[in-house]
C-alpha cells in the first residue's frame, strides 16, 4: 500500500502559497506569464520548464522532427512561518513536583516557511499557579531562559531581555526551556501552567501583533548564505505555546515515535522469471504529539543519538532498514531534503545502530548486491530534531531478486528507528508494522514499553532492551519470528515490530487479475487480491439531515483486468452476491459494459443473488499478459440510507458503504469453465464525511453546571449518532454566565486503504460553516444562537475570543450581521449581530484522510 505522501516541508507548507510572476524570453519579447503558486518549493529556487514536440513534413510523411523550446524560469517568493510546540516538563530534582523545586519547561520552535530565518525569542514567558520563572538551568544564569539550536546537545543562555537565534533552515527547530521555581504554598493537584509566546489561543504562525512576550520570525539580511533577498511576502509571523503539570504528580517527558513501513509498488519485469522482479517500500517517520499510552508522557521532540557513520560516530537521527533475504539493493536512494541516505556491508547480525555505516555513493570496492542496509541520517546542519505532530515522509528503498532465486520466494522485511529524547539518555527505539510508537505494546491507552526496557518502572523506556535490540533481518520470511503486517498498512500486532511479506512466484498458465483501474493486481485488507476496491461517493443534496432516506444517482467506475497466465483466453465479467446479502440494498441494479457489450442486473436482497435478461459479457482471445478496462454502473434504488447513518443490520450496524462484487472469470482451454478467477469490489457510499454536533455547558462567571451537563457525551440527540455518545441524554439548562461549548466532530467514515493499489475517498476542501442566524431557514433552520430571542436588545449568547479551534490544520474566519451573516470580521465579542462573531467558516487544509475524526469547537457566553 502507498500512502499518500508529503514530505516535511510540504506537509509543513500546505498553508502557505505565494504568488510568483515568470518573465518569458522569446524571440527578444519580454512576454508576462500568469501567476503561479509556491506549495512548499523552497524561497529563491528556480522552476525550469522546457517544451518539446514532435512533427511531421508533408513532403516527407512518415518522418519524425522534433522540436525543443526556450526554457522558461520562475522563482519562488519568500513565504515566514513558525510554529511553536510544548515538548515535555522535567522536575530537575526528580520524584513528584513539590514546594521549591525547579521544573523545566521545553518548547519547540519549528521553521515552518519556506526560506531560513531566525527566530525572536524573549527572556520571558507568562506562567499561572504557583510557579514563577526563577531559578538557575544547568549550566544556566539565574532567572533566564536558554536555546539550543543542535537537538539539546547544547545550550546558549539567554542574558539579555532578548535573543535573536541564528538562521534556522525550512524545517529546522530550536528548542528553548524555562525555568520555574515551585513556590511555598503549593498544594497537590494545583496546575502550574507556562506558556511561551503571545497569541490568542496559542494561534499557530499568525500575523504578528506586537504584545510583549512575543516570539516571531526575523528575517535573515539580504546577502545572508541561503537567503532569498527581500522581506516574506506573508510578513512577520508569530505563535505561542502552553505547558502544564500539576504540583504532586511526577514529570514524564518522552519521545514517542513510530516508524511506518509499507510497500508501494511491485514490478514483475513482464518475464516468466522472479529474478528481475522489483519491489519498492516507501518508509516515513512520525512523532506523536499526543500520549496514545496511557502513561502520562509528555510528547518531546525526536533528536539523534550515536551513530558510526563514515568512521567516526556523531549524533544522527537514523532510519535502518534491512535488505530481505533473497534480493539486492536496485540503486542508492534519494533521502527527502535535510536527510543523507547511507548504507553498510556489515553482516546482518550486526545491529543496525552499532553498524559501521558510509554515506553514499558506494565506497571502494562495495557493490548494490554486497549493501546488508540502507539507512537516513538527518543532516545537522538543517535538521537537529523532529518536532511532536510532525511526519517525515520520502524514504524510499528499491530492491529487486538476486540471481539464482527460485519460486516462490516471500519476501519479509522490517524497518527501524532510533534516536534519543532530548536533554536525557532515555533511548528511542521502533521497529515497523504497527502504529504503536516506541515499540510500546498493547491498544492505545494501556500500552507497556518494550520488556527490560523501563529499569524504574515509570513507564517510560530508560535503556534498550536487555539483550541489545533485534537485528531487524527476518531470518524465517515464510513464518517472521516478529509476526507480520498481513495488510501492508502498519496495522499489525504483537510485541515489537512485525514483518512486511510478499510472495513472488512465476507465473501459472491460467491467472487473472481484477482490480481498480490500471491497478489490477491491487491487494485488499486481505493481503490478497480478491477484496481490491475501489470507493466513490454519489452526491448528497444540500441540507439533508441524518436518517434521510434518498434515491442516489447512478454512480460509475472504471476496472482493469490483466490475464496473468502464461496462456490466452476468454473473460467473463459477471457482478457477484456480497459476504453479507444485507450489504446491497433490494433493487439494486449493476450494469457491467465493454466494448459495444452491456449486461444489466437486478439485485435481490432475499436471495442474494443476481438476475440479468442480458448475456454476461465476454470478451474472447486476451492475450497472456494483456491488460483491458471495463465499465461498472452501479444505480442504488430509491429509499436508500445515507452511509454516515448507522445503518441496523448492514455491515454489523455501522456506517459503511454499498459493494458490488465484480468477478472476472478467465477460460484458457476452451471448455466453457472457469480455470481462475479474481474479484474486485465497487463500493458506492452514499455521502463520507460525517458530521455529529455536541454540546456542553461550562461554568464561566455564572452559577454551577448541573449533573452530566458539562460532558459532551450526555449531550442531547447525540446518541445513535456518535458511536462515544453513549451516556443518557441530559437535558441543558445553562444559565447567565454560563457558557456552551459547541463541538462538530466530523469523520471521514470510507475505508481506508488497507493492501495497496485500492482507489480511497479523501475528503478535500473542506469547509464547515456555523450560522447562528438562521433560525426561520429550511433546511438550516434551528440556528439561532447569535439572535436576540428574547427581544431585550442583546443576542442571547457572545462569542468567547480565541475558542474556535479545530482539532487539524484550518483557517477560521469570522463574520457579524443577521441573515446573512456575510460581514467579514474578526474575533471579537460584542452584544449584537454587528459587534459580535454570528457565523463561524472552518476551511480545512489539505484532506480528511478514511477514518480520520477531527473536530471543531467554539465557545458561547450566555447573555
Amino acid at each position: 500500500m502507498k500512502f499518500p505522501k508529503q514530505s516535511t516541508k510540504s506537509k509543513q507548507f500546505n498553508f502557505y502559497r505565494c504568488l510568483v510572476a515568470t518573465t518569458l524570453l522569446a524571440n527578444g519579447i519580454f512576454q508576462l506569464v500568469a501567476p503561479v503558486l509556491a506549495d512548499g518549493t523552497t524561497a529563491g529556487q528556480s522552476i525550469s520548464n522546457t517544451a518539446t514536440a514532435t512533427y511531421e513534413d508533408p513532403n516527407s510523411p512518415g518522418t519524425t522532427i522534433n522540436s525543443t523550446s526556450n526554457t522558461v524560469v520562475v522563482t519562488v517568493a519568500e513565504v515566514a512561518g513558525i510554529t511553536v510546540s510544548a515538548s515535555g516538563v522535567e522536575d530537575s530534582n526528580g520524584g513528584s513536583v513539590g514546594v521549591g523545586d525547579l521544573l523545566i519547561y521545553t518548547y519547540t520552535l519549528t521553521n515552518v516557511g519556506n526560506d531560513p530565518t531566525q527566530f525572536r525569542i524573549p527572556n520571558l514567558a507568562t506562567t499561572t499557579g504557583p510557579g514563577t520563572v526563577s531559578g538557575t538551568l544547568p549550566g544556566g544564569t539565574a532567572n533566564n531562559l536558554q536555546y539550543s539550536t543542535d537537538g539539546g546537545k547544547t545550550w546558549q543562555n539567554i542574558t539579555s531581555t532578548e535573543v535573536f537565534t541564528p538562521s534556522v533552515s525550512p524545517g529546522g527547530t530550536v528548542l528553548v526551556r524555562v525555568p520555574v521555581t515551585v513556590q511555598a504554598g503549593a498544594q497537590t493537584n494545583d496546575v502550574i501552567t507556562v506558556t511561551l509566546g503571545n497569541t490568542p489561543g496559542n494561534a499557530q504562525n499568525q500575523l504578528r501583533n506586537p504584545d510583549g512576550g512575543d516570539v516571531y520570525t526575523a528575517d535573515n539580511p539580504d546577502g545572508t548564505p541561503g537567503e532569498v533577498a527581500g522581506l516574506p511576502v506573508n510578513g512577520t509571523r508569530e505563535a505561542s505555546a502552553t505547558a502544564q503539570i500539576k504540583v504532586g504528580s511526577t514529570a514524564k517527558t518522552y519521545t514517542l515515535a513510530t516508524i511506518l513501513k509499507t510497500r508501494s509498488t511491485y514490478n514483475n519485469a513482464g518475464t516468466a522469471q522472479i529474478t528481475d522482479d522489483k519491489l519498492t517500500y516507501d518508509l516515513s517517520l512520525r512523532v506523536e504529539s499526543n500520549d496514545p499510552t496511557g502513561q502520562g508522557i509528555t510528547p518531546a521532540p525526536l533528536v539523534g543519538t550515536s551513530i558510526n557513520v563514515d568512521g567516526t560516530a556523531a549524533t544522527y537521527i537514523l532510519v535502518s532498514d534491512a535488505i530481505p533475504a533473497g534480493t539486492d539493493l536496485v540503486v542508492a536512494p534519494t533521502p527527502p531534503p535535510g536527510w543523507q541516505a547511507v548504507y553498510t556491508t556489515d553482516p546482518v547480525t550486526t545491529d543496525a545502530n552499532t553498524a559501521n555505516w558510509k554515506t553514499f555513493p558506494l565506497k571502494g570496492a562495495d557493490t548494490l548486491g554486497s549493501v546488508t542496509r540502507v539507512g537516513f541520517i538527518n543532516l545537522p546542519s538543517s535538521i537537529t530534531s523532529v518536532a511532536p505532530g510532525v511526519t517525515v515522509s520520502g524514504f524510499s528503498i528499491q530492491i529487486v531478486v538476486e540471481p539464482g532465486a527460485t519460486s516462490p520466494l516471500t519476501v519479509a522485511n522490517i524497518a527501524q528507528l532510533f534516536g534519543q529524547t532530548p536533554g536525557t539518555n532515555a533511548p528511542v527505539y521502533d521497529e515497523s508494522g504497527d502504529q504503536n510508537p516506541s515499540n510500546y505494546d498493547g491498544s492505545p491507552g494501556s500500552m507497556t514499553p518494550p520488556p527490560g526496557t523501563d529499569t524504574n518502572n515509570d513507564g517510560i523506556p530508560d535503556t534498550l532492551p536487555p539483550t541489545s535490540v533485534d537485528d531487524g533481518y527476518i531470518n524465517n520470511p515464510t513464518s517472521p519470528e516478529t509476526g507480520t503486517d498481513p495488510s501492508n498498512n502498519n496495522s499489525g500486532t504483537g510485541t515489537g515490530g512485525e514483518a512486511n511479506t510478499f510472495v513472488i512466484q512465476t507465473p501459472v498458465a491460467s491467472a487473472i487479475l481484477n482490480g481498480p483501474q490500471n491497478a489490477p493486481d491491487a491487494v485488499g485488507p486481505s493481503g490478497l487480491t480478491n477484496d481490491d476496491f475501489t470507493n466513490k461517493s454519489s452526491l448528497v443534496p444540500a441540507g439533508t439531515p441524518p436518517g434521510t432516506k434518498l434515491d442516489p444517482a447512478a454512480v460509475g467506475f472504471t476496472n482493469t483486468i490483466k490475464n496473468n497466465g502464461t496462456s490466452t483466453g476468454t473473460i467473463t465479467l459477471t457482478p457477484t452476491k456480497p459476504t453479507n446479502a444485507n450489504d446491497l440494498p433490494d433493487g439494486t441494479k449493476v450494469t457491467v459494459t465493454y466494448g459495444g457489450q452491456s449486461a444489466v442486473y437486478t439485485y435481490n436482497k432475499g436471495t442474494g443473488t443476481f438476475t440479468t435478461a442480458s448475456t454476461p459479457i465476454s470478451i474472447p482471445n486476451v492475450a497472456a499478459g494483456a491488460t483491458i478496462n471495463y465499465g461498472v454502473e452501479v444505480d442504488l434504488p430509491a429509499n436508500t440510507s445515507l452511509s454516515t447513518d448507522t445503518i441496523p443490520d448492514y455491515a454489523g450496524d455501522q456506517e459503511f458503504g454499498y459493494p458490488v462484487y465484480i468477478t472476472a472469470s478467465i477460460d484458457t482451454n476452451g471448455d466453457g469453465t472457469a480455470d481462475s478467477q479474481n474479484i474486485t469490489i465497487d463500493r458506492v457510499y452514499t455521502g463520507y464525511l460525517k458530521l455529529v454536533k455536541l454540546s456542553r455547558v461550562l461554568q464561566g462567571t455564572g452559577p454551577a453546571v448541573g449533573t452530566g451537563q458539562g460532558d459532551f457525551e450526555s449531550t442531547p440527540a447525540s446518541n445513535g449518532i456518535d458511536p462515544n455518545a453513549n451516556v443518557a441524554d441530559v437535558p441543558r439548562t445553562p444559565a447567565p454566565g454560563n457558557m456552551i461549548e459547541y463541538q462538530i466532530r466530523y469523520k471521514n467514515i470510507s475505508d481506508p486503504q488497507a493492501g495497496s493499489g485500492n482507489v480511497i475517498l479523501n475528503a478535500d476542501k473542506v469547509v464547515i460553516v456555523e450560522d447562528g442566524t438562521t433560525a426561520d431557514d429550511t433546511p438550516a433552520g434551528s440556528n439561532n444562537w447569535a439572535l436576540d430571542n428574547d427581544k431585550n436588545g442583546l443576542i442571547d449568547t457572545s462569542n468567547i475570543v480565541g475558542s474556535a479551534k479545530d482539532s487539524g490544520a484550518a483557517t477560521i474566519q469570522f463574520y457579524s450581521g443577521n441573515n446573512p451573516a456575510n460581514t467579514s470580521g474578526i474575533d471579537q465579542t460584542g452584544t449584537t449581530v454587528t459587534t459580535d462573531v454570528t457565523k463561524y467558516v472552518d476551511t480545512v487544509t489539505g484532506k480528511v484522510a478514511p477514518g480520520e475524526l477531527r473536530t471543531f469547537t467554539f465557545q458561547r457566553k450566555v447573555n
